[in-house]
């Protein structure tokens, strides 16, 4: 009796052990396949990333080129027009009004201070 039961058990365990073999089977066919698609897409996305940037990449580096030209011609500009104020009669005359101006008050304080000396009381 003892041997019924465990050729019973035995066989009971030898399908449940083929159905799950079939189970983890079908289960391993359908990943492979849902595998096998994503990476479809992914190609056909990495396809159609690439035809769109790829213009786009080449207009902004036309734009930086030209934006870049801008810049450095502004900065041309801006060096021309710091030489020309630095070399201006304008400025030359600013520079001599300064000096005369410190000369002025140094005169003025100098006359101020003669003042004081000759005005105390003896």
């Amino acid at each position: 009796m003892e041997t019924a039961q465990l050729y019973q058990s035995l066989t009971f365990l030898a399908y449940a052990t083929g159905v799950i073999v079939i189970l983890v089977g079908i289960m391993l066919v359908k990943v492979l396949f849902d595998l096998s698609k994503l990476t479809k897409n992914i190609d056909e996305t990495a396809t159609i990333i690439k035809t769109e940037l790829e213009p786009t990449l080449k207009n902004v580096n036309k734009s930086v080129a030209i934006v870049s030209g801008i810049i450095i011609k502004a900065d041309e500009g801006v060096n021309k027009l710091k030489d020309a104020i630095k070399n201006s009669p304008l400025n030359i005359l600013a520079k001599i009004t300064s000096v005369g101006g410190t000369i002025t008050k140094g005169f003025f304080s100098g006359l101020c201070s003669a003042f004081k000396i000759f005005s105390k009381k003896k």
